[in-house]
């Protein structure tokens, strides 16, 4: 028997106005509320992001690269539940009081299968010790990190492909901006803004 997830449901004004099952909510393009967390890391001078490679057994955007960490947060949560992201799909043990808030973003995904309206509470979690994560698979298939230099010229359209490199295996791959789960370029563009801005 599956549970049913009940979200809160917002207006354009990002005030909170009911609630309503998830299905009913990407069915009838609802505004909700989600979470996203972004890991970046120093390393010689140079700052990295991290991204997941979504599993292939998503029912969205299968093996798409994605969101560090992120998931819906139910009507009775508030953003600093969403922490529990981190640890289920990372396998890391982050607290809510480490990340650092970076606002919140209009995130809007139409096509002809969903429409997801979120209003997507933003964080960073800056990797500053060695970390082993510890991957959900029917998540997450995979985490990767580039330069986050490289991201912004890919968002930008800059550079048609970037190396990222496997964290559990070290092999490197590149990916083009058709890879990337199709979040808005605005989305995109501010949180590359953040994470280039995060002291």
């Amino acid at each position: 028997m599956s549970i049913i997830e009940e979200l809160a449901v917002f207006n354009e004004h990002d005030q909170r106005v009911g609630i309503a099952t998830r299905d009913h909510i990407h069915a009838s393009g609802l505004w909700h509320e989600t979470f996203h967390c972004w890991l970046i890391e120093e390393r010689e001078g140079e700052r990295f992001v991290y991204l997941q490679l979504r599993s292939a057994n998503k029912k969205d955007y299968a093996l798409r690269y994605d969101i560090t960490a992120a998931g819906h947060l139910l009507a009775t949560e508030t953003p600093e539940d969403g922490i529990r992201e981190v640890a289920e799909e990372l396998g890391i043990d982050v607290k809510f009081s480490e990340l650092q808030s970076i606002g919140t973003l209009q995130n809007i995904v139409l096509t002809p299968a969903i429409s997801d309206r979120e209003w997507a509470r933003c964080y960073v979690y800056k990797v500053t010790t060695p970390q082993t994560f510890t991957l959900q698979q029917e998540e997450v298939a995979a985490l990767l990190t580039c330069r986050l230099a490289d991201f912004a010229a890919l968002i930008y359209g800059d550079a048609p492909t970037i190396s990222l490199c496997d964290v559990q295996s070290g092999e490197v791959e590149t990916t083009t901006r058709a890879q990337l789960v199709p979040h808005p370029q605005s989305y995109y563009e501010a949180i590359v803004e953040a994470l280039i801005k995060t002291p």
